[in-house]
């Protein structure tokens, strides 16, 4: 499973007029710019749910631009281990538990 993480933030004016004189933000358009907007405000990566609230744009628009914002370099995927299910043991002990079995 793969999550989204903010690659460019903005942390200063300097990173929006870089933004502006780049040309990204003609190029990326509104619905994107407001969505990478949203995700800079936050302190965890929103939900696309989150992102279309705050954004005031609906869902396909808001994932269209979440795409856009991936092709340009402002957020990025990362892999993200997903849980099945928990186990009675850790796997270390349950390694050890049976090296042990075996054994006697």
């Amino acid at each position: 499973m793969s999550q989204f993480e903010l690659i460019r933030p903005l942390r200063s004016e300097h990173d929006v007029k870089a933004l502006i004189h780049s040309g990204d933000l003609a190029i990326i358009g509104p619905h994107a710019v407001a969505v990478y907007l949203v995700i800079n405000a936050e302190k965890t990566f929103p939900t696309v749910k989150v992102l279309c609230k705050k954004s005031g744009i609906s869902d396909k628009p808001v994932r269209r631009s979440l795409a856009v914002l991936e092709e340009y370099g402002y957020i990025g995927k990362k892999a993200t281990k997903q849980a099945r299910g928990c186990s009675a043991f850790p796997l270390g002990l349950k390694q050890v538990r049976l090296t042990n079995e075996n054994q006697i």
